[in-house]
């Protein structure tokens, strides 16, 4: 006879397997902060070439302000405050990405709580 309940529990378990595994995989073989970290790092990278690419826009948008600017600008003075908005953009975006990234690590975590709760469950139908 088919026990309707280790069914129900299999089939959550098989739902997990095809849809979610390899989104929640991280959070099962990382700890917290090195998931993070991982992340943080793709970010520096990511950020960074996301600032050359703006910077870059605006420069081709309003190039004869651009080319004003710098004929009359210290070069000096140019370099420091690009400096200053790249770290200050950097900043604010991998600020942004752990935020996000601890949020999607904690509820990934729920998600495989759920999944070995089904386990167990099943687990202990079989020894019965």
């Amino acid at each position: 006879m088919i026990n309707e309940e280790r069914v129900t529990e299999m089939f959550h378990m098989a739902v997990y397997d095809e849809h979610d595994e390899k989104k929640y995989r991280p959070m099962n073989e990382y700890y917290m902060w090195d998931y993070v970290g991982k992340e943080l790092v793709k970010s520096f990278f990511t950020g960074s070439i996301a600032f050359v690419l703006l910077v870059g826009l605006w420069a081709l948008a309003d190039l004869t302000a651009v080319v004003a600017y710098v004929n009359n600008a210290d070069l000096m003075e140019l370099v420091v405050r690009m400096i200053v908005l790249y770290v200050a953009f950097l900043a604010v975006y991998l600020l942004t990405t752990a935020i996000v990234y601890c949020i999607r690590y904690v509820r990934g975590r729920k998600h495989l709580r759920r999944y070995v709760e089904h386990l167990k469950k099943v687990r202990k139908m079989y020894q019965h």
